[in-house]
Formats: structure tokens, C-alpha cells, sequence
């Protein structure tokens, strides 16, 4: 999964990118107007409960690679090739300033969250519609030496979509049917990928938090998730995040190194998880990512598997070859694991006994936090 964090200058992305990857702020401070990348590991609390219970010899956390992306450029070259990086990444995570702070500039002139975000979402619809101006022209091309019905097909999609990436939405919000995305499949459209805004403040601002959300058509409640086969039928499209960190307060609670410490400073502000935390499970939410675990006394580890995927699929996962050689998924899930009363095989084995360990064929729907045993052959 590739993360890039995008923004205007002076946001805060840098400490953000620092405090997610451990690569020291002088090293990013002395490179500037570079790409920088590093790697995270995704927090999951479950992952820890579940090294308790086995004590195996390694752990393994599912992993983000992070790109600190510079401010987008002014002249035309530099402005495509910054576009065209950011076309290889997975999702974005914009980091939007909320504090004031006299001693460092804003590029705007002053502090508007809205605005900003107004700012950055033009930069990629621009880059999605000359996308398909572009495509079509090429569509067009083709047709005239020799018709194409797919070719129609994907010029008649694309047309939809340029007005309503002018009226200013994002092809995330776009309503996609069966098979719309398949057609577009070879086109990495900015605006089609997965969103998460940080606001970057002194402290949570409800109100603002609000209007960011009814900016980015987060307003109503969530339309209920698909189970069963029709969770297979319709995996989620990348979405639309939004979260609230202090960059200065996470780096604050970094140079604490007693943990007991931290914990108390953390209790002390009314904080119940780090910010950083949150990010990286809404990063995972806005791709439509789930986790899945593998336990044993040699590994415990995290598999980052699309919301949807079957058995079969999460075995490709681990490897083609078990994936190949598939024949059945032993399944147990995390709540029932965890509360069986005994530890590493023994709680697998009250499992089993209670008729709680289910036995599941390629089709079968992981779902988050499952523990899976893949049997196969070879």
C-alpha cells in the first residue's frame, strides 16, 4: 500500500512524515522540494493482544510505505511530474493547517482550512480532466481507422464524468456501476483514489471538522455495508476521510521514552489513542483495506487483504503457491480466540471443540480481525 502525503507548504507534513517513519526532520529540511519515502507500521492493538496469547518468536504488522510529497510546483514541468508521481500511489493523506502561528508563513497569507482544501482538490480534478480529454482524443483516433464497441463504451463513461468532475466532485463520490471501473482500469485517476484529510490544529475544532466534512460530501449517514455475496459484488470503492492530529502535541508525546510516561501525559490531555494511530486506520478505511492474522508460536502477523476478498484470495496473500495449492481455510474469530480461556494452540483446540473453528472453501468472505489457517497442498 503507498501513502503519499500531499499539502501547501508550511502544514505540517514533514513533522507528520517524521513521526510516522523515524527519518529524522534535518534530514527533510536539508532536502527540500524532494520525495521522500519511508515505511510505517500499522498500529493494530490486535495484533499485540494476540502476541500475549501465543508468544511467538516473530511479529509482523501490516506495513504502509509513505511518500512525503513537496508543495505542488508553479511552472508546468516540475506541476506534471509531480502529478505523475503521485498517479503510482494508493491513496493521499492531505494534511491541512488549522494553527496560528506568527513565526511560520502561510503561502495563502492566512489560515483557512476550507480554502486549502479547495486548493489541493482543484490540482488533481485539473489533472483527472485533462486525463480525459486526453483519452478521448485518443478514443476518437482509434475509432476512425477501425470501430470498437468497448472503446465507445469507455469514451461514453468518460464523457459522464467530466461534468461532474467540473461541478467540483471527486470521482470517489462518483455513482460507479458493475464493471465502470474495469473500463478505466488503465487510467490513474487522481480523484478516483483514496482520501484521508488530517487538520493539522492546536486542538479539535468540531465546527471546522464539520464544514470539511460537507465539503468532501461526507454529510448523512454512511449507506449500510453489503454482507455475503453481495459484499463480493460490490467492493467498496476507495473513499473519503476525516481526522483531527496536532503534529506539535504527537511530537511532544515521541520524546517521552518512558512508556508508563507517555501514557500518563497522554491520559493527562484527554487523549485515549495517538493521532497517528488514528491516521494510519483511517488510511486503511478510505482504500477499503481490512486485516487478517495469521498465529502460531513461530509468527504472529498482519495480512492487508481489499474488504471482500475470498479465502483463496488471502492465501495469493501469503503466496501464490498456498494460494495454488488451496484446499481449505480454518477460520477463528478474534473476539472468540481471544476470550477461549487458554493460550496460543490450546485456546485453538477450545475452538474446535466448541464447534467454533470453521472450516471454509475459496469463496468464503474474510472478514476484519479473521485468524486464518490456510490448508494446502505442495
Amino acid at each position: 500500500m503507498k501513502i503519499a502525503l500531499i499539502g501547501l507548504p508550511q502544514t505540517g507534513k514533514k513533522t507528520v512524515f517524521s513521526l510516522m517513519t523515524g527519518i529524522g526532520l534535518d534530514h527533510l529540511l536539508g532536502r527540500p522540494g524532494e520525495f521522500h519515502v519511508g515505511n510505517v507500521k500499522v498500529t493494530d492493538p490486535r495484533i499485540d493482544r494476540l502476541v500475549a496469547l501465543y508468544n511467538p518468536k516473530k511479529t509482523k504488522y501490516a506495513e504502509i510505505e509513505v511518500t512525503l510529497a513537496p508543495a505542488p510546483p508553479h511552472e508546468p514541468k516540475p506541476r506534471e511530474q509531480w502529478l505523475n508521481k503521485l498517479k503510482n500511489m494508493d491513496a493521499f493523506c492531505h494534511i491541512v493547517r488549522a494553527f496560528e502561528d506568527p513565526a511560520v508563513f502561510h503561502s495563502k497569507g492566512s489560515v483557512d482550512a476550507l480554502r486549502d482544501i479547495d486548493e489541493i482538490n482543484l490540482e488533481l480534478a485539473i489533472s483527472d480532466l485533462s486525463l480525459i480529454e486526453t483519452r478521448l482524443s485518443g478514443i476518437a483516433q482509434d475509432q476512425k481507422k477501425k470501430f470498437d464497441q468497448d472503446r465507445a463504451d469507455e469514451a461514453a463513461l468518460l464523457e459522464q464524468l467530466k461534468p461532474y468532475l467540473e461541478s467540483g466532485k471527486s470521482l470517489r463520490e462518483y455513482p460507479w456501476h458493475d464493471g465502470d471501473e474495469k473500463k478505466l482500469r488503465s487510467l490513474q485517476f487522481l480523484t478516483m483514489k483514496g482520501l484521508v484529510v488530517a487538520l493539522n490544529g492546536s486542538e479539535p475544532n468540531a465546527e471546522l471538522l464539520a464544514a470539511m466534512r460537507a465539503k468532501l460530501g461526507l454529510e448523512g449517514e454512511a449507506p449500510a455495508e453489503p454482507s455475503g455475496a453481495a459484499r463480493r459484488e460490490a467492493r467498496p470503492p476507495r473513499g473519503t476521510e476525516v481526522c483531527f492530529l496536532s503534529a506539535k502535541t504527537e511530537a511532544e508525546v515521541a520524546q517521552i521514552e518512558d512508556l508508563k510516561e507517555r501514557a500518563e501525559f497522554l491520559t493527562a490531555l484527554g487523549i485515549t489513542e495517538p493521532a497517528l494511530h488514528v491516521l494510519t486506520q483511517k488510511l486503511y478505511k478510505a482504500l477499503g483495506y481490512i486485516s487478517f492474522f495469521t498465529t502460531g508460536e513461530d509468527e504472529v502477523r498482519a495480512w492487508t487483504i481489499r474488504q471482500g476478498a475470498t479465502a483463496v484470495e488471502a492465501a495469493h496473500a501469503i503466496h501464490s503457491d498456498i494460494a495454488r495449492g488451496f484446499i481449505r481455510a480454518e477460520v477463528m474469530k478474534y473476539a472468540e480466540l481471544i476470550t477461549a480461556g487458554a493460550t496460543g494452540h490450546a485456546a485453538e483446540v477450545k475452538l474446535k471443540e466448541t464447534g467454533r473453528l470453521l472450516v471454509k472453501g475459496k469463496d468464503y468472505i474474510v472478514e476484519d480481525g479473521d485468524t486464518v489457517h490456510i490448508r494446502h497442498s505442495g
